[in-house]
């Protein structure tokens, strides 16, 4: 079964049997968008503050683009089970504590001309860590710990603790029209390099040191002010990663520790048997900003990329909305359309804080619900507060079970469809909703399969009850898995059976 890893979370394809990682996501964008100080020299040198004077043809002031971004979400320790359900917390299972942290900094130079036409350089770094900890309990205290620098360090961890911590930087070069200090709309393109070191416990002597370098080329056309604007983003981008298992009660692996961290990987290449992952994506997305940047604001995105993980091509699709901002809870919501030459898989996935039932019910019960999976067939009283949750639901479809919708009875597809919409309330239980669903899967079922599998993803995203009529239509055995990871319940992980 292969897990695509985004910002955390193991999000499964049911595919073929290794890791795909695309926490790229995360940094390939910058944090913030540079701006513009109100402080200028024009081309006399004279020193102004606040809007430049509209008759002088060329002033300077400086650009800086500055983000900071934290999360904490803790929940109790997951279960196997193969039937959803909300249990009280079995607290002798212990809880698992989730913390990231990001900052980014960057400072240059912005030219005005006459005030219409802003050209501008700047520089930046940044990092981002992410600590994942295991407790014995909720009100357990643990410390904040930094990127170890000697083996003898993780000797505090326990099992199953991890630490990510990223280290970037690059430069970005725009052009942009203005309104006096304010940009209205700039192109950019940008180089970015970075290094990613990951550490985990295996085993209480047994430590996994993961490094990996990526370097991304960026281009990106930006629309409106810097407290409302949307973005249209190019990428190209690589990265190598290598694996090594050091023991700690070897103490040449503590020498070797020491130097992987220096950056040479070759001594490691040469003592351990390392394991490998290349990576490379091209792709585009979209995305609309609104708030006040590092205070409160909320972010919407799209995009499509085209993956090739060692020798396996594949294409990613993906939307979501998130929370950005200080005063903002965590509130992040992803659907993943994830397509191979074999299947086609989808899933939904959010991480929240402070979760209502209406929330609960929109990124994760509700999909359960209307594609019939057992154990998704409940009420959730009113007024049940989840705190924080971590959800995942999805499955697949074979590429010969997409065969078989094109020859399959599309008037008892139709009818099921119906039959479901209306059952659950939904908006396809009206008739002018249901033709279009109708006519998206026939139109997406004409395209070849490249073309038919993103279509038919992104219909059945938007439609998890078009999921339930196609199984029960084919008379298929589709299993669904889910992962509930909660703060004021049992968190569990499994897979279950649609009922038709």
């Amino acid at each position: 079964m292969k897990k695509i890893i985004f910002c955390g979370l193991f999000l499964s394809t049911l595919s073929y049997g290794q890791e795909l990682d695309v926490r790229f996501l995360q940094t390939q964008r910058t944090a913030s968008e540079p701006y513009n100080i109100p402080i200028s020299i024009s081309e006399n040198g004279q020193v102004a503050i606040g809007a430049n004077d509209s008759t002088q043809m060329l002033s300077v002031n400086p650009a800086i683009q500055t983000s900071y971004r934290q999360s904490h979400i803790e929940y109790s320790s997951p279960v196997a089970l193969n039937r959803f359900n909300l249990y009280p917390v079995q607290k002798d299972l212990g809880w698992i504590e989730v913390k990231r942290r990001r900052w980014e900094l960057g400072a240059g130079l912005a030219a005005l001309v006459k005030n219409t036409v802003t050209l501008g350089l700047v520089p930046y770094k940044g990092a981002m860590q992410t600590t994942i900890r295991n407790k014995s309990s909720q009100e357990e205290k643990l410390q904040t710990f930094a990127m170890p620098k000697t083996l003898n360090e993780l000797a505090s961890w326990r099992e199953g603790d991890s630490g990510t911590f990223q280290t970037y930087g690059g430069i970005q070069a725009y052009v942009g029209a203005s309104a006096g200090l304010l940009n209205v709309a700039t192109a950019s393109a940008g180089i970015q390099n970075q290094f990613i070191v990951e550490m985990k416990k295996i085993s209480p002597n047994t430590v996994s040191l993961s490094l990996t370098e990526e370097n991304l080329v960026r281009r990106q056309l930006l629309f409106g002010p810097f407290f409302a604007f949307g973005t249209i983003a190019d990428f190209d981008g690589k990265k190598f990663g290598i694996e090594f298992i050091l023991n700690m009660d070897d103490s040449s692996h503590h020498d070797l520790f020491a130097e992987a961290l220096k950056g040479n990987i070759s001594l490691l290449q040469s003592t351990l048997a390392p394991t490998e992952q290349r990576l490379s994506w091209k792709g585009t997305d979209r995305s609309f900003y609104y708030g006040v940047p590092m205070v409160a604001g909320k972010t919407r995105i799209a995009g499509t990329y085209e993956l090739v993980d060692d020798d396996h091509e594949s294409e990613l699709t993906l939307s979501g909305e998130q929370n950005n901002g200080l005063l903002r809870r965590l509130k992040n919501y992803y659907q993943f359309i994830y397509q191979t030459d074999e299947s086609l898989v989808i899933i939904w996935a959010s991480e929240m804080n402070k979760v209502t039932k209406k929330e609960f019910e929109k990124t994760f019960f509700s999909k359960g619900k209307i594609m019939g999976v057992k154990g998704f067939d409940r009420t959730i009283p009113n007024g049940t507060a989840f705190g924080s949750v971590v959800s995942q639901i999805g499955l697949s479809f074979s590429k010969e079970e997409t065969e078989l919708l094109k020859s399959a009875d599309m008037e008892e597809l139709q009818l099921t469809l119906k039959e479901r919409c209306e059952k659950e309330e939904l908006s396809c239980r009206k008739n002018k909703r249901l033709k279009n669903i109708i006519t998206e899967l026939g139109r997406a079922l004409s395209m070849p399969w490249k073309e038919l599998r993103v279509n038919l993803g992104r219909l059945m995203s938007k439609e998890p009850a078009l999921v339930y009529s196609v199984v029960r239509t084919l008379n298929l055995e589709k299993e669904v898995y889910f992962k509930f990871l909660s703060e004021k319940f049992q968190s569990m992980e499994g897979s279950e059976a649609i009922e038709i």
